[in-house]
């Protein structure tokens, strides 16, 4: 019988938890599972402890609090960078470009964009992914 090792190697889609981490998420879920939006003594409770966190990866990587937002994934982070700038910004310009090879995490939002006004170019890419700048 052969015996075969497993490596992952998707880390661009999500990572192991390092150990530490689990074990304070365990500790904190376990213990603090109030939803931090409600006003009940277990929300308070949790809200506290998630602006801690917010505190620490704020201090981390030399960021405001105020910047620092959680989300529950790679998708809904994508969809925020693209769709809160894309509107924050949109009094200055309403042009998008992206390339033809991004996930749909981007892709998906930009077509929503394309379909509510904004301009959106999607610039193809080289046999090594790379967009050329004189493409337009």
């Amino acid at each position: 019988m052969t015996t075969r090792r497993q490596v992952y190697l998707d880390h661009a889609a999500t990572t192991p938890v390092h150990p530490s981490v689990l074990q304070e998420m365990h500790k904190v879920l376990e213990t603090h599972f109030g939803n931090p939006s409600s006003l009940h003594f277990y929300g308070r409770a949790a809200k506290q402890h998630l602006e801690v966190a917010r505190e620490r990866v704020a201090r981390l990587l030399g960021a405001g609090q105020q910047e620092i937002i959680f989300t529950s994934g790679g998708t809904e982070a994508d969809n925020l960078a693209v769709m809160g700038t894309a509107l924050s910004y949109q009094e200055r310009g309403r042009h998008i470009i992206t390339s033809t090879i991004e996930h749909h995490a981007v892709i998906d939002p930009c077509q929503m964009l394309a379909r509510n006004g904004f301009e959106v170019t999607f610039l193809p890419v080289d046999k090594d992914g790379v967009v050329d700048p004189g493409d337009d």
